[in-house]
């Protein structure tokens, strides 16, 4: 392509001759002082005029190219065609892809662009360099970026950078604008740790918790308490103390103008210990005999209550039945008694417990009464033992409730009302133990003919009852040879006793040599010479000695009930050894 040539004068100040004093001819080198972009930017040609019309001698030299720097303007950021001004965000849905395009117009040559997330280098798709149309010799360098917008990105800084030569030090200009990401809210509850909420007790515990959401545009935050809509100090849910109306199920959650957020849901569950509410159906409850009565307990509590019957038979004025003698009947709310017994008369009391943390909660009722109802109940029969002159006691118990009005021994036909006495026979006043009465009737100077059925008839406002006792009267003849007998019995066995202990002492015995009898060394056994109560002369000239050991004297002259160790028979049975050796047992 043909270079279109202006020719160019030497003019000082602007153009000169590089080499103008230089001994060497044919220099043309130019100086172009202060060069400027129109006048002096371009393709530059040396060129030698020819030295005749009619020689073609003319010379042109190779174009050599001046390019003259300009730096570019400030780059600028470009969203949806405008320009983001600074200190504006560049807004975009989450989800969405925005299109940015930085440009850096009238430099020369073309910056180079680079973005900028935070510190995160981002690829552009695209670098455009084209002159200015109406300044052609500068450029206008244009990037243009493709960004995905995710919440991560919301807030952050989103910067442009031109590189060129001819800015100042460090060679490159930024601009900057944030991204703003919008999204629906997302929540989460913050404070509610599996150990809090599972040891949450009325009174003693304190709750805070906190919706924390997260959305752009800023998002309205409240609270739910099954389903209902609760106030709030704000984005807290503050419940101290805790109380048990607290418990239940509390969702959190947050709107903005791009939609609301899913709930976000937590349980509260306060524990308390139990307390007993209701129990009946009365504190007083009649029932006839052999019915059926029902008693329930009714008691409120988190986590519910377990239920234990406790029954005392005896009345007492003690609070706790553990320690006034009741028995547990029953674990369930609901005590069903069958065919009721004057034995299940009493108090009836229930115990609700529950354990909250490691530690036992309880809670007691008030005592239920039970009267049971019935005409008297007793055993049909019975037996009384009397000795013939001593004292009988003919006794009977019967239960009854109402007390009964009116009772009375019968035999033969005589009848003995309580309390009354009839010559040797004394019908005594009932003893009484809870709701039974025990009946007696005393017999003085027990007769054989006493020996017979005695029938107690006792009556009450609900009906009667007879039950007979069977009375056997011992003579006393019969007792002396019993009593005889029995003490014959008692020698023998103390008489086979000491034999017993006489034959292991014979066998256990010394056997002892005369020579170490007439020694004074010699060492006898405490029990070696038994010598019967008697004189020393009786011992010597009985004619009749008796071996060693622990054998009975064979004399029948002496008295062996008083025999006994003594030194004294010791030294006379050494005389009779002397006399005549001992003989072995």
């Amino acid at each position: 392509m043909r270079l279109r040539a202006y020719p160019v004068g030497i003019y000082r100040g602007k153009y000169e001759w590089a080499n103008e004093n230089s001994p060497v001819g044919g220099d043309c080198s130019l100086w172009v002082r202060a060069a400027t972009l129109q006048l002096d930017d371009g393709q530059w040609q040396c060129q030698v005029t020819a030295s005749n019309y009619d020689v073609q001698d003319a010379l042109s030299s190779p174009p050599a190219a001046l390019a003259v720097r300009v730096p570019p303007q400030s780059p600028r950021i470009l969203f949806n065609g405008s320009h983001v001004m600074p200190g504006q965000n560049i807004t975009v849905p989450a989800g969405n892809r925005a299109t940015v395009v930085c440009e850096a117009r009238y430099g020369n040559p073309p910056a180079y662009i680079e973005w900028y997330l935070e510190k995160e280098r981002l690829t552009a798709w695209s670098q455009t360099n084209a002159s200015e149309v109406e300044r052609p010799r500068v450029w206008a360098a244009r990037s243009v970026l493709e960004l995905g917008a995710t919440r991560s990105a919301h807030g952050r800084q989103l910067a442009c950078r031109a590189h060129h030569p001819s800015y100042p030090s460090p060679y490159y200009r930024d601009s900057y604008t944030m991204l703003d990401v919008t999204f629906v809210p997302v929540v989460s509850i913050i404070g509610g740790d599996a150990s809090t909420l599972a040891n949450l007790e009325e009174g003693s515990s304190a709750l805070t918790l906190e919706c924390k959401a997260d959305g752009n545009p800023s998002p309205y935050v409240w609270w739910t308490k099954n389903g209902q809509v609760i106030a709030t100090n704000g984005a807290k849910l503050i419940l101290a103390p805790v109380a048990r109306n607290h418990s239940g199920i509390y969702g959190c959650q947050a709107r903005n103008s791009l939609g609301t957020s899913d709930s976000v849901k937590i349980e509260i569950d306060v524990k308390y210990p139990p307390r007993v509410t209701w129990v009946g159906p009365d504190t007083v409850v009649e029932a006839n005999l052999f019915s059926q009565v029902t008693l329930e307990c009714k008691a409120e509590g988190n986590p519910p209550p377990s239920y234990t019957w406790y029954h005392n038979t005896a009345s007492s004025s003690r609070v706790n039945p553990l320690q006034d003698g009741a028995y547990p009947i029953s674990m369930t709310p609901q005590l069903q008694l069958h065919n009721v017994s004057y034995d299940q008369h009493g108090r009836y009391t229930c115990i609700a417990t529950n354990q909250i943390g490691l530690e036992d909660r309880n809670h007691q009722s008030e005592a239920v009464t039970l009267n049971v109802l019935g005409p008297p109940v007793g055993a049909e029969k019975g037996a009384a033992h009397a000795w013939s002159g001593g004292e009988a006691r003919v006794a009977a118990s019967v239960c009854a409730d109402p007390p009964p009005r009116r009772a009375a021994w019968l035999w033969g036909s005589l009848r003995l009302d309580v309390p009354q006495t009839i010559g040797r026979y004394h019908s005594m006043e009932p003893a009484t133990d809870g709701g039974c009465y025990r009946y007696t009737l005393l017999i003085t100077n027990t007769q054989i003919a006493d020996a017979r059925d005695y029938v107690l008839h006792v009556e009450n406002e609900r009906g009667f009852s007879s039950h007979a006792v069977s009375l056997t009267v011992h003579e006393t003849a019969h007792v002396a040879p019993l009593i005889a007998a029995a003490l014959v019995i008692a020698a023998l066995l103390v008489i086979v006793l000491c034999l017993i202990i006489r034959c292991r002492r014979r066998r256990e015995s010394v056997e002892y040599k005369t020579e170490d009898l007439d020694s004074e060394k010699a060492a006898l056994p405490a029990d070696a010479v038994y010598t019967p109560r008697a004189p020393m002369t009786a011992a010597m000239g009985g004619g009749n000695v008796t071996g060693m050991g622990g054998g009975a004297n064979t004399n029948p002259n002496t008295n062996t009930l008083g025999a006994r160790y003594s030194p004294a028979a010791l030294q006379v049975r050494r005389a009779a050894v002397v006399l005549q050796p001992p003989t072995t047992v």
